[in-house]
């Protein structure tokens, strides 16, 4: 099972078509998706403390990239991508009546760090490598949850089979040791993460349509909405006019 996207950053899923242009002024706003904004404020606070938790990584894991060899403009577009992400998939949930509670949330958080990662520590300091504070990674996992939820009012059946669950069950426990999940408790979890591409698939003209209910529109001085890599990249004729690069870990619930 690998995880392949970031939902705070690049490629939720890749769309096709051209999504409308939401009008605001973007005052105090670094964009707006629909009616809501996302204010310059907490874009600015996220990127802050994703440095400062990445300046904290151990040096010791050369593989894990301190703050200093973290690009900040790469950084906000990551994040300012996961905020809109996010509340694309908000908007779409409560169109559709879904509700996730803070322990629907929590649950998830702990199946996804355990599952990928081997502990909530380990996912934590994977994702403070790539520029995310632990108090932030909720932000983006609650956007896995929410995918999650959405997949399972879309394509309810597509779920991996029982043979797969416990042959991934007994790879993870054979790779990092006994952890505190049962196979009971991780099964619903694994079901969904092994087939999460084909979940992905069925879930894009939904999400497509999402969109153009809730046009998304970027303050320039953050760059730009580009809908087929479904990500802000820099505006064109800029020094970096591309889309931030995949970081080094993934933070979505994708397999």
């Amino acid at each position: 099972m690998k995880l392949s996207r970031l939902l705070a950053g690049v490629g939720l899923v890749v769309l096709v078509g051209t999504a409308g242009t939401a009008c605001t002024t973007h005052a105090g706003a670094a964009a707006q998706v629909g009616s809501q904004s996302i204010e310059t404020s907490q874009l600015r606070g996220i990127v802050e403390r994703g440095l400062a938790a990445a300046d904290g990584v151990p040096a010791s894991q050369p593989s894990q990239p301190a703050s200093s060899a973290l690009n900040r403009l790469e950084l906000q577009r990551r994040t300012l991508t996961s905020l809109v992400q996010l509340e694309l998939l908000s908007d779409e949930a409560a169109r559709r009546g879904i509700r996730l509670s803070s322990a629907d949330v929590a649950s998830f958080y702990q199946a996804y760090a355990i599952l990928q990662f081997g502990s909530v520590q380990a996912f934590e300091q994977q994702a403070a490598a790539v520029g995310f504070a632990p108090r932030d990674v909720s932000v983006i996992v609650r956007s896995g949850a929410l995918e999650s939820a959405l997949s399972d009012r879309v394509s309810p059946h597509l779920l991996a089979t029982e043979a797969e669950t416990r042959e991934q069950y007994g790879s993870i426990v054979d790779r990092v040791g006994r952890i505190p999940l049962t196979y009971a408790q991780a099964k619903p979890y694994l079901a969904r993460f092994i087939v999460s591409q084909e979940r992905s698939a069925k879930l894009q003209p939904v999400l497509a349509q999402a969109e153009k209910k809730d046009p998304i529109s970027i303050n320039p001085r953050f760059g730009t909405w580009n809908t087929g890599q479904f990500a802000v990249i820099a505006a064109d004729g800029s020094i970096a006019s591309r889309p931030a690069p995949v970081p080094t870990v993934d933070l979505t619930a994708q397999s």
